[in-house]
C-alpha cells in the first residue's frame, strides 16, 4: 500500500520531478540486479571519471528516467537503485571504528517530504542503510562513491548526524 501511495504522490502531486532531473547513480550491486531483469541495452550510461561510474539513462530525446512510464510510475520499482530507494534522503558515511559508522543524513525537500514528513522517511531509510551495514557495508560505501562522482549530493539540506554501532554476530 505504501508503494502505491508514494508513487501517487510523486507522479500526481509532484509530476515525478526527481525522475526527470538528476539520473540515479548506480552501485555495482544496483547495476548487476537491474541488468539481470532487463533486456534493454541503453538503460544506463557511464560517466567518465576515475571510476567510470554508471547512472540510469534518460529516454531518447526526453528528460525522463529510462524506467519512468508514461503515467509517471517506475517500471522497476521493486528493483530500483539504492539512490531511488532512499530518495528524498541521502546518506554520507564515515567509518569510526570496527563496525562503527558515522552517518550524515541529507534531504531534498519535495512533495513526498511534505506529505510524509522527514522523520517518517528517515525511519524507512535508516532501516535500509542499517540492513546493508549489517550484511554488506561495502554497498553503502559504493553508494557514497557514486553519489559524489555523479554530483548526487549537490543542493541537499543537512538533516541529522548519528553514530551507528553494529552488533557482532559472535
Amino acid at each position: 500500500m505504501e508503494k502505491a501511495s508514494d508513487e501517487k504522490t510523486c507522479s500526481i502531486v509532484c509530476g515525478s520531478k526527481c525522475c526527470r532531473s538528476t539520473p540515479p547513480a548506480l552501485t555495482k550491486e544496483d547495476f548487476s540486479r537491474i541488468q539481470a531483469i532487463t533486456k534493454e541495452k541503453n538503460w544506463f550510461k557511464t560517466i567518465n571519471g576515475k571510476n567510470n561510474i554508471r547512472v540510469v539513462s534518460k529516454k531518447e530525446n526526453l528528460i525522463d528516467c529510462y524506467f519512468l512510464s508514461d503515467k509517471g510510475l517506475c517500471c522497476i520499482y521493486e528493483n530500483r537503485p539504492l539512490d531511488c530507494k532512499l530518495f528524498p534522503l541521502f546518506v554520507k558515511i564515515k567509518p569510526e571504528g570496527e563496525k562503527e559508522y558515522r552517518l550524515r543524513w541529507y534531504v531534498w525537500y519535495c512533495a513526498l517530504t511534505e506529505k510524509k514528513g522527514t522523520e517518517r522517511l528517515l525511519q524507512k531509510a535508516e532501516i535500509i542503510v542499517h540492513e546493508y551495514l549489517g550484511t554488506k557495508p561495502e554497498i553503502v560505501f559504493d553508494y557514497q562513491s557514486v553519489m559524489y562522482e555523479s554530483g548526487g549530493y549537490k543542493k541537499k539540506h543537512f538533516l541529522k548526524e548519528e553514530l551507528i554501532i553494529m552488533k557482532s554476530n559472535d
